[in-house]
């Protein structure tokens, strides 16, 4: 029944993979760029196909020879393939891209790109051959415009804006790449008419203090500009996904992948309460994966925003149904102060679901979701749950006490028997990138006593 829920979830998460995916169909040429010669005797060529290449020999879109070139000297230092300009059919707003293949190099706006370097072309770009004096060609991008009318100048002058990646409660996020090293990045704007009034003159403070939290397991914060209607946050773009994506596609993760997965939310939240910040939204769909792959290194969003809005907004708006929300929120109305022990609860939620594929509390198991989180009203009914170690459902019990004074401290997690794998953490550390950590004898580490809870 729960599934059904994650589905649904799932689903809203996941319109843009549908508008984005590229179609199997075949494209008929559309004009995408243009280029106007400016000491080259062109008057304009339309680029249409999915690249446009430039040189000396015959099977080139452009050949430059004497006919369209006076300068001997210029001309004589054209390779035979001296640059391409290429795009993406898969994404309508994709970069479109400038290579360079010359010996004595290609120019854009005065500057050399760089011998099999590339560079993101943008409109009114000038591109100079093998001198930056010599300035051939004028690009023009004529499907621009229209997807940098809500991005200020600092951000436009530095990215080129893509795709919608997703949107949330507070704004959309998107694709972007750096102009220079065409390295792509996530950019997520926050629209302030949607943060409380008593938050917009220090939310750029608090943007800052994010951007210094430096943490694998972290999605790093690169970049913020700020306008006079919206922040934005220029951050990691993880091609994996996320998390809620990955379990209603694989139905459930292994044990052994889920407590890879856990392990690194655990360090994650660890840093996070070690420098003072409460995620208070710990959910799969925000938990990011790097790559598709099984053993991935994986990070945890949104940790900033929660604190840039009120309690009543953030658990109402980007939580949505209380499906994941602790029982002390519930209990105050989300008018309450909350302490580090919410995200403990957060990762229950999350590790139930990592091993079952369902929600551990659902309107659809008959009383009210509320009441049931309340009453810390879960059971171990899937048939998956048959296969699972009885540590892993041990500490599930543990992380889901009502009581958040009883609940282990995030520092008691990492330290749990179901956690003392030697594999996996190998693994995760390699991950990671950390320093291998002593991992004592299982039997020689202290046993937390077994917490004293109602059986369901």
């Amino acid at each position: 029944m729960a599934t059904n829920c994650l589905v649904q979830n799932h689903l809203e998460v996941m319109q843009w993979q549908t508008s984005n995916a590229c179609s199997k169909t075949i494209f008929r040429p559309t004009v995408w760029g243009r280029i106007y010669g400016k000491n080259i005797k062109i008057k304009s060529l339309d680029l249409d196909g999915e690249s446009f290449t430039v040189g000396r020999a015959e099977n080139n879109s452009l050949i430059i020879s004497s006919k369209i070139l006076d300068s001997q000297n210029i001309l004589s230092g054209i390779s035979k393939l001296h640059f391409m300009i290429r795009r993406s059919i898969c994404d309508v707003y994709g970069p479109i891209y400038i290579e360079d293949l010359s010996r004595n190099g290609t120019f854009v706006n005065g500057e050399r790109i760089g011998t099999n370097n590339r560079r993101i072309l943008q409109n009114n770009d000038t591109i100079s051959l093998s001198h930056p004096n010599y300035k051939a060609f004028i690009f023009m991008d004529i499907r621009s415009n229209v997807r940098y009318l809500d991005f200020p100048k600092e951000i436009t002058a530095k990215y080129h804006v893509g795709c919608k990646l997703g949107s949330g409660a507070f704004g959309v996020i998107r694709l972007i790449y750096d102009r220079r090293t065409c390295i792509q990045y996530a950019i997520k704007t926050i629209k302030k008419n949607l943060l409380a009034i008593n938050s917009q003159t220090n939310h750029l403070n608090e943007a800052k203090i994010l951007k210094s939290l430096q943490h694998p397991c972290v999605i790093q914060l690169y970049d913020i500009a700020d306008s006079i209607d919206s922040m934005y946050m220029v951050m990691e773009f993880m091609k994996g996904g996320d998390l809620l994506n990955r379990i209603v596609s694989k139905k459930r993760l292994s044990e052994q992948i889920s407590k890879l997965y856990f392990y690194q939310m655990c360090h994650a939240v660890q840093y996070l309460h070690s420098n003072g910040i409460t995620h208070r939204d710990l959910k799969p769909d925000n938990v990011l994966l790097k790559t598709p792959d099984d053993n991935t290194i994986l990070k945890l969003t949104d940790f900033g925003v929660s604190k840039f809005v009120p309690n009543s907004t953030i658990m109402r708006t980007l939580c949505g149904t209380p499906l994941y929300v602790a029982p002390e929120v519930l209990k105050t109305r989300y008018h309450g102060t909350y302490t580090k022990k919410v995200d403990i609860w957060g990762l229950g939620v999350i590790l139930f679901i990592c091993l079952c594929g369902t929600l551990p509390f659902s309107d659809t198991y008959g009383s009210p979701v509320g009441e049931q989180i309340t009453k810390g009203e879960f059971r171990f009914n899937h048939p998956s749950w048959r296969k699972i170690s009885k540590n892993a459902i041990f500490l599930i019990k543990n992380l889901l006490i009502v009581d958040p004074g009883r609940r282990p401290s995030i520092d008691g997690i990492l330290n749990n028997a179901w956690l003392r794998d030697r594999q996996m953490q190998s693994t995760a550390q390699n991950l990671m990138e950390m320093v291998p950590m002593d991992i004592e004898n299982e039997e020689n580490v202290f046993e937390e006593p077994p917490i004293k809870r109602l059986k369901f």
